[in-house]
């Protein structure tokens, strides 16, 4: 079965979309391809611990993985959340009807948990451009990719929220920051001032 899921590659302050076909056939192999560094190799290891240590798991057939366009070059481990969704899918361990509405981005632990991201913020500027419905990402990084409005932004713990979002269960909603009130906020409050620099202190006179 094959089946195509969404992540994105940013390079500066611009962000591609990456589209991430998973094909599942007879035989035994896992495939990757599309130019992929060697974190996003080594996440073979990462999902199978995370898809086991949650009730599923890494199908014992041929697995093949391209990551298109397959001419530019792929970085990191924020694609390991990609690639576990698409293969739960293509397996038909879940169901993924609408799977190609978001981006799907995160680094998995061995647990299923999700360790931040970098470039949640142009990953999500990028993916309204296109017409993605929303964008899953580790809920460290939900703050700053809520910012763009008019996509639903989902900070998301561990893989097996996205698995119930997908199925039709759990209670995950989308993260709405107001923009207007953050700012007045932060300029009454400011997290840092200018006193807190060694060397910047008041002086008395």
């Amino acid at each position: 079965m094959l089946v195509k899921v969404f992540g994105s590659a940013v390079f500066g302050v611009e962000a591609t979309t990456i589209t991430v076909e998973v094909n599942i056939d007879k035989g035994i192999g896992y495939h990757l391809v599309g130019l992929p560094d060697n974190a996003i190799k080594e996440s073979s290891y990462r999902i199978a611990a995370a898809l086991k240590n949650n009730g599923y798991s890494m199908p014992g057939k041929k697995i093949t993985i391209n990551m298109a366009p397959a001419d530019l070059r792929k970085e990191g481990s924020a694609y390991d959340l990609t690639l576990a969704i698409g293969i739960l899918v293509a397996s038909s361990q879940i169901k993924g009807d609408t799977i190609d509405q978001y981006i799907i981005m995160g680094e998995l632990s061995l647990d299923g948990g999700l360790q931040p991201i970098r470039g949640a913020l142009p990953i999500a500027i990028k993916a309204k451009e296109e017409g993605f419905k929303g964008f899953f990402l580790p809920i460290q990084n939900v703050k700053e990719a809520a910012i763009v409005t008019g996509l639903d932004v989902y900070g998301v713990e561990n893989i097996q929220q996205v698995i119930d979002f997908l199925e039709g269960k759990g209670t995950l909603e989308p993260t709405i920051i107001d923009t207007r009130a953050e700012f007045y906020q932060t300029l009454d409050f400011p997290e840092f001032d200018f006193s807190d620099v060694k060397g910047q202190e008041s002086i008395k006179r």
